[in-house]
């Protein structure tokens, strides 16, 4: 299983439309190949910022969904306007997974 966590400030104050355009793309983008859970979490201690954390199968399902043209032509292009500039993405491999309830 791979993570891909995305960091990002918002432009102050876009929270709330930044949400609805990331659940929008969401719906819109159907089943990736390979995406097995997806989470949009928000800072709290900075309201202007926070994570998108999603988990893969593989990697390679991972990689070919950040070459994909539903990312350039679709998400990304709702999504970039609300950042500030500050913008990280990291690749994990999942090491240890406990599962609650």
């Amino acid at each position: 299983m791979r993570v891909r966590i995305i960091y990002g400030k918002l432009r102050p104050g876009t929270w709330d439309a930044y949400e609805a355009a990331y659940k929008e793309v969401a719906e819109q983008s159907g089943q990736i190949p390979g995406l097995r859970a997806r989470w949009l979490t928000r800072d709290v201690d900075n309201p202007d910022a926070g994570y998108s954390i999603s988990l893969w199968e593989d990697e390679a399902s991972m990689r070919a969904y950040e070459s994909s043209d539903i990312l350039k032509n679709t998400i990304l292009p709702k999504l970039t306007p609300y950042f500030s500039g500050e913008y990280t993405t990291t690749h994990c491999e999942m090491r240890f997974r406990e599962k609650f309830g």
